[in-house]
């Protein structure tokens, strides 16, 4: 395993993880995985709701469930950056670096209710019905975690930003050189 470092991107739901994962796997030439992808995929191959499967695998298996499916998918990864889109929390990170044997750079993405609630309902995922979902949503997560790595995050990335044009703006002058300065 030669990956060095794996950028880990977390936040509430439709706070623009997956688009800063994108952006930053984009800029640094680094492998994106999502941590949603791997419930969706076991929801869909199970044939029930995202949310339910992401309850039902850290219920029955432990809040690391879905990191030790995750590694499996990292184990033959050779790229020295990679990019995990995310993480629900502490022991999903625990994972990374144990199993992996991984530095870790966490980035926790922020963006206000108003924001959230308008992107939520610009997007049609099965997962998301209505906007009241959202707090559901929230919820569940913080069960897992996720508010625990706010207060661990490396980076902590504010994203109110209307146009994606702007956020990668900020990436580039922001994040990028924080990053870079861990990367060498």
């Amino acid at each position: 395993m030669k990956t060095r470092l794996a950028i880990l991107i977390a936040g509430l739901p439709c706070s623009g993880k997956t688009t800063v994962a994108k952006i930053l796997s984009e800029k640094l030439k680094a492998p994106l995985f999502s941590m949603g992808d791997i419930i969706r995929e076991e929801a869909a191959r199970l044939g029930i709701d995202p949310g339910k499967v992401a309850t039902m695998l850290r219920t029955r298996e432990g809040r690391r469930a879905v990191a030790y499916r995750l590694v499996e998918k990292l184990r033959d990864v050779t790229a020295e950056i990679v990019i995990v889109e995310g993480v629900r929390g502490p022991d999903e990170i625990d994972v990374i670096k144990e199993m992996l044997n991984m530095d870790t750079v966490l980035i926790y993405v922020v963006a206000s209710r108003p924001v959230r609630e308008s992107r939520f309902r610009q997007r049609a995922r099965q997962d998301d019905r209505t906007v009241s979902s959202v707090l559901v949503r929230d919820l569940r997560e913080c069960l897992y975690g996720i508010l625990d790595l706010l207060t661990i995050a490396d980076i902590v990335l504010v994203n109110d930003f209307e146009e994606v044009s702007q956020l990668e703006k900020y990436i580039e002058s922001d994040v990028l050189p924080r990053l870079r300065v861990r990367i060498g």
